[in-house]
């Protein structure tokens, strides 16, 4: 590859003379969006479930792990594209990593080379993007094995493996029952996202990863529209006002996820006798849960345009709905979800107090107006007062 402004012009002509060729490829690139839709539905479902509560936290860690790698192998596939959008991620991904390297000299070079695309750098990452998956998958394999080890996906309990099976009954207990939750989510997923750039009257942004990127000469970070999945991490760092403090919250979102178990463990070691409530079984914990998800939803779906930025002299300008979306992610995953059973187990008792102390009120008083030396009274009491006020009224 002579120059990376060749890899579009190579891919249209290997569209062209290559059976299914653009086919393969669209079934590649819209893969990695039907994956990372079902990763955030299984992460999603698995909050809802409560499984950070009950589960076995090395496998629950071990997956947030994975899924960190898993946008590592992504932003690899966005650079090898050789878009302006590739070069942009790059750019982003390299001064990430010197960042993390305290800018000593030139650290990323050694991956980076000069923060853009060349050959290269290509081949760096043609490299690492074959070997990193690998590594990734071996991961899921101990997540699932952690996770599903001793599960039993016919009695749908956990229950001791009895090694009369001829096959590795976890894993398949495990990748059987995801398949059964998720395939009908899978196909409808997959068809979306592979239908999205061939039909004309959808609204899409492909137009932006189709750039060459030797048509510009600099590179304008409000310039493309990153995939659905990354726009919450460009819109962080465009929230936050200095680098670090991007770097900070991007890492805190993978954190908050990866270490769920472990909070909610510290949050709650006073609290052993408070019992876990199904999220389906509360109106209070299902609603915080559907505005985490609507959350989510807000900070993705918006280009960095039309987003809650950050400006040195304005100051924060922009959509509020975005800010409000992210701060509730972040207080939902660091505190809110921790403190549901809490909360219910109050509101639970204090209700309680309330309808006790109601019905005592109220047998009092049934009692009072029962007795026969105080029922004279009463109505005496009772009749007098009607009268001084029609008298009033009257007047």
């Amino acid at each position: 590859m002579p120059e990376p402004g060749l890899v579009i012009e190579l891919r249209e002509e290997m569209f062209n003379d290559t059976r299914f060729g653009a086919e393969v490829f669209y079934m590649h690139v819209r893969g990695v969006d039907t994956l990372m839709l079902l990763s955030y539905m299984h992460i999603m479902k698995k909050i809802y479930l409560k499984n950070f509560v009950t589960s076995e936290s090395d496998g629950w860690i071990l997956g947030g792990y994975a899924f960190l790698w898993f946008h590592a192998i992504v932003g690899l596939g966005i650079s090898l594209s050789a878009t302006h959008l590739s070069d942009l991620t790059l750019t982003i991904i390299a001064n990430v990593v010197w960042s993390l390297m305290n800018n000593i000299y030139k650290t990323y070079y050694i991956i980076f080379t000069n923060k853009h695309l060349n050959v290269d750098q290509l081949t760096r990452f043609m490299v690492l993007h074959y070997f990193v998956p690998w590594y990734y998958l071996y991961l899921i394999m101990l997540h699932v094995m952690f996770c599903h080890e001793s599960w039993d996906s016919d009695s749908g309990e956990t229950t001791y493996e009895d090694k009369s099976g001829t096959y590795i009954s976890w894993f398949y207990d495990g990748f059987l029952k995801e398949f059964q939750d998720a395939w009908y989510w899978s196909i409808f997923g997959f068809l979306y996202f592979f239908m999205h750039h061939f039909s004309g009257y959808t609204v899409n942004y492909f137009f932006f990863e189709r750039w060459n990127i030797a048509e510009l000469d600099e590179i304008r970070f409000y310039g493309v529209a990153p995939h659905w999945y990354f726009r919450a991490f460009m819109g962080i760092l465009i929230i936050s006002p200095t680098h670090y403090e991007g770097i900070m919250w991007m890492g805190l979102y993978f954190g908050l996820l990866l270490l769920l178990p472990l909070i909610y463990n510290l949050y709650n070691t006073f609290h052993k006798y408070v019992a876990t409530i199904p999220m389906q079984n509360s109106i209070l914990q299902t609603s915080t849960f559907i505005i985490f998800m609507l959350s989510l939803y807000c900070v993705a779906s918006m280009l960095p345009c039309g987003r809650y930025y950050y400006e040195p002299e304005g100051g924060y300008i922009g959509n509020p709905w975005v800010k409000f979306s992210m701060q509730f992610v972040y207080l939902y995953l660091g505190w809110i979800a921790h403190h549901l059973d809490l909360l219910d187990h109050y509101i639970f008792q204090c209700s309680q107090t309330f309808a006790r102390r109601t019905n005592t009120s109220k047998n009092w008083i049934l009692k009072q107006v029962s007795t026969p030396e105080l029922s004279d009274v009463t109505d005496n009491k009772t009749e007098t007062f009607f009268k001084n006020f029609m008298s009033k009224f009257s007047k």
